[in-house]
């Protein structure tokens, strides 16, 4: 027979196996919401490029040969590459491969993290969990989970192994990731050395295992990531040089930079966001967890505002800042009406997270509702129309970086100009793809050109004119927008010039761009 407290304790079951039943139910809507939108995203450059390289390559190339032109490790190559050799896994499936990661990320988080779920729900909807790193196909996709995953082991001082796996694999991903697993593995280190005199000899072999392990998976990171001559952002840097201080002055500083990254990560200005920066490690602190929070935003700020730096890199930094939170927060968090006017430190940073949510939730509303109106990219357009017009057949020039996102809708290198169908980032290759050699264009004369723009009028203005006096004029026009929030960081954009052959009529070559794509005005 059941005793009192059993019976007693039996509505606090149910409540729980509920609100456990709430949280899958919060996964499903989360996926729905992913995979609805998924539907209406093309594909721009930097997703198909790691699809191209996967596809094309072997894994001994990818990773010895490649790799330190792509400047990231190769984890997502990899995955890339068994999807496609080992289940033949076609192009349409990248996004749901991407997808499969995000969801398992918003999952961890909603089972896993100790917040409440009041902050739990509406996080998991947040820009850069429900779209930046959901429905964009990079490496990023993976970033939430195994970030969680690692704050979820950072506790458990007594297994070290487990962290250390997940430290190792997020390691592999990205660039930003090895940063990421680095400051945390210094962290836990720290945290262990703390606890060395009460921990089990046992244990303690095992530290050193992981130490040497990580240490060795740090090392031949930077082995095959090591620059070599020929990788073209180093060795055409000193001619970029060459250009002086207008192509300086155009380049943005690194205060610029500092205050994008931190702007884009959290509250989308920048003296908001620095509060918030400054206030959760201030929580962080008082839980005596600075280092956690200190030690990987502030490097990953650093890398941004230094180094290398795109919008969707900004997402690193948010995901880093709410991995510390998830370290520092109570094990046991207590319920909201205990909290009230007993934990003011807590009410804080609780109140810090909801505003950070709501911002973010607005974020997410806004570029998922305009990622329906508008196409993200030209690429699938462009693609279409290569194909409807056979010029995948026949001799094809393409010009600039983005034509790799063309690429991945044909199964081969369909541009007589470039050796690859993804994008060489070494030279001379990424001249041949960034230059027309006009002797190379005279020899082939191919009918049609496809040419990538982040700027079409000054394409119009600027490239196309050159186009023009070889006779070509443009028959087509692909609109694109790369969606940022509440913005579009650039265009996306794709022209198609036709060389017109006898019996084609001609004119002076000039189409003026079409209004933008969609149902309302450009965002």
């Amino acid at each position: 027979m059941a005793s009192a407290a059993q019976i007693e304790s039996l509505p606090a079951v149910k409540a729980r196996e509920l609100w456990k039943l709430g949280d899958a139910a919060v996964v499903l809507v989360y996926s729905s919401v992913v995979l609805w939108t998924l539907q209406y995203h093309e594909k721009w450059a930097d997703e198909a490029q790691a699809w191209l390289i996967a596809r094309d390559l072997d894994l001994k190339t990818i990773w010895f040969h490649e790799l330190r032109y792509e400047g990231t490790p190769g984890l997502w190559h990899t995955i890339l590459w068994i999807a496609q050799h080992v289940f033949h896994a076609k192009y349409g499936a990248l996004g749901y491969i991407g997808a499969v990661f995000a969801i398992a990320g918003a999952a961890a988080l909603l089972f896993l993290a100790p917040f409440p779920r009041y902050i739990r729900w509406p996080l998991a909807f947040t820009y850069v969990m429900v779209y930046q790193y959901a429905l964009i196909s990079r490496p990023y996709t993976l970033f939430p989970l195994l970030a969680f995953l690692a704050a979820y082991f950072y506790k458990d001082v007594a297994k070290p192994e487990r962290i250390s796996l997940v430290l190792a694999i997020l390691a592999l991903l990205t660039l930003h990731g090895t940063i990421l697993a680095g400051c945390l593995g210094l962290t836990y280190l720290i945290q262990g050395l703390q606890m060395w005199p009460v921990l089990d000899v046992t244990v303690k072999r095992r530290y050193f295992v992981c130490i040497a392990g990580l240490t060795l998976l740090f090392l031949f990171i930077v082995l095959i990531m090591k620059p070599t001559p020929d990788v073209a952002e180093f060795a055409m840097k000193e001619k970029v040089n060459q250009l002086g201080h207008v192509f300086q002055q155009a380049q943005p500083t690194t205060l610029r930079k500092t205050g994008a990254v931190i702007s884009g990560a959290f509250l989308d200005y920048t003296v908001p966001s620095a509060a918030f920066i400054l206030l959760a490690f201030a929580w962080c602190a008082y839980r005596r967890k600075p280092l956690e929070f200190a030690l990987p935003v502030s490097s990953l700020v650093v890398f941004y505002a230094l180094i290398h730096g795109y919008p969707h890199h900004h997402g690193t930094v948010f995901v880093a800042a709410i991995t510390a939170i998830w370290i520092a927060w109570p094990t046991n968090d207590p319920p909201l009406a205990r909290i009230v006017g007993e934990n003011w430190p807590h009410i804080g940073i609780t109140a810090l997270l909801l505003v950070l949510c709501t911002v973010n939730l607005f974020d997410a509303a806004v570029v998922i509702h305009r990622e329906y109106l508008y196409p993200y990219s030209g690429s699938e357009d462009a693609a279409k129309f290569l194909k409807n017009v056979g010029a995948d057949r026949q001799p094809l020039f393409g010009l600039l970086y983005g034509v790799a996102a063309i690429q991945a809708y044909f199964d081969h290198n369909i541009l007589t100009n470039l050796h690859t169908a993804y994008f060489h980032h070494g030279l001379p290759d990424e001249e041949a793809g960034t230059t027309l050699n006009l002797s190379e264009l005279h020899r082939v004369d191919p009918e049609y050109i496809v040419v990538y723009s982040d700027e079409p009028e000054l394409m119009m203005q600027l490239g196309a004119p050159y186009l023009f006096n070889e006779g070509y004029r443009i028959v087509h026009f692909s609109d694109g927008y790369y969606l940022y929030k509440r913005a579009v960081y650039q265009r996306d954009t794709y022209f198609i010039f036709q060389k017109p052959r006898a019996g084609q009529g001609s004119d002076t070559g000039f189409m003026p761009l079409p209004e933008p794509a969609g149902n309302e005005e450009a965002p």
